[in-house]
C-alpha cells in the first residue's frame, strides 16, 4: 500500500554532521572514562568480589570462599577463589546424550526458530564439555578459580571497551553532547552491577553443579553476551531519536 508520507529518516538520507566534532567528542568521552577505570578496576573488582563473597556465604562453610588478588595490566585485580565440583562419569554421560539429542531435534522445530538455534549453540558448546570429561576427565586444565580470574578480566577489557565502542555509536546522533554521555556512563554502570550478579551466579553453578558448564557459562552467557545489551540500548535510543526526528529537514541529507 503506498504510504503518504515518507518520512526523512527512511528517505535514503543520513543525518548531518562534522567529523573533526565526532573525532574531538570521541576523545572527550573515551580518555576520561577510560582512564578512571584503568586507576579504580583495582578498587571496583575488590567491590565486585566481596559482593559475590557475601551472597554466596550462605550457601557454603565459613572460610571456603575467599578473595584473592591476581596481577593485570596497571595493578592488581581482585577474584574470588572457590573450589568447583567435578562430574562424574553418569553426569557427564547423561549430559552428553541430552545435548546431543537437542542438537539433532532442534534444527526440525518450524516455530520459534531463533530460540531453536540459540538452544542448539548451547547444546553443540556442551556437546564437545560433556565428551571431554568422558574421554579425559583428569586432564581438564582449569579450576573454578581460574575461570573466576578470566572472567574479571574479560570484563574489565569489556568495560574498557564500552564507552569507545557506545561513543561510536551515539556521538554522530543528532542530540545534544549531555545526554549520550549519561547514557554511555549508565550503560558502562549497569555492566558492573550485571557483571557483578552473572560471576556470582555463574561460581554458584560451578561450584554446586559441576565445571562441566564453565565453557557454556563463558561463551555463551559470559562477557561476550555483553554485546547484546549494548546494541539492544544504542537501538532503542537510535529508534526513539529517529522517531522524534523524523519530519525535521536540517537534520537529514541525502546518501549520495
Amino acid at each position: 500500500m503506498p504510504k503518504s508520507i515518507i518520512y526523512y529518516h527512511r528517505a535514503y538520507r543520513k543525518i548531518t554532521g562534522s567529523g573533526r566534532l565526532f573525532l574531538l567528542e570521541l576523545v572527550a568521552v573515551t580518555a576520561p572514562l577510560s582512564l578512571a577505570l584503568l586507576l579504580l578496576y583495582p578498587a571496583i573488582t575488590e567491590q565486585m568480589s566481596l559482593v559475590t563473597q557475601v551472597i554466596l556465604s550462605p550457601y557454603y562453610p565459613a572460610d571456603t570462599i575467599k578473595v584473592v588478588e591476581k596481577s593485570f595490566l596497571f595493578g592488581n585485580v581482585s577474584v574470588v577463589s572457590i573450589a568447583g565440583g567435578y562430574p562424574t562419569a553418569l553426569t557427564s554421560l547423561i549430559n552428553f546424550i541430552v545435548s546431543t539429542g537437542l542438537v539433532i531435534l532442534l534444527p526440525r522445530v518450524r516455530k520459534t526458530k531463533n530460540v531453536a538455534i540459540f538452544v542448539v549453540f548451547l547444546a553443540a558448546v556442551n556437546v564437545v564439555s560433556a565428551l571431554y570429561f568422558i574421554l579425559s576427565p583428569s586432564e581438564f586444565p582449569y579450576t573454578a578459580t581460574e575461570f573466576s580470574e578470566h572472567y574479571v578480566k574479560s570484563e574489565i577489557c569489556m568495560w574498557l571497551f564500552i564507552p569507545f565502542i557506545l561513543g561510536i555509536a551515539f556521538l554522530p546522533l543528532p542530540a545534544s553532547f549531555l545526554p549520550k554521555m549519561v547514557l554511555i556512563v549508565l550503560t558502562l554502570i549497569y555492566s558492573i552491577v550485571l557483571g557483578t550478579l552473572r560471576y556470582a551466579i555463574f561460581l554458584l553453578i560451578l561450584s554446586k553443579c559441576s565445571v562441566i558448564y564453565m565453557a557454556l557459562l563463558f561463551f555463551a552467557f559470559g562477557p561476550l553476551s555483553d554485546f547484546v545489551y549494548v546494541v539492544g540500548i544504542y537501538c532503542f535510543y537510535a529508534s526513539k531519536l529517529a522517531h522524534r526526528l523524523k519530519a525535521s529537514e536540517p537534520v537529514w541529507k541525502w546518501v549520495y
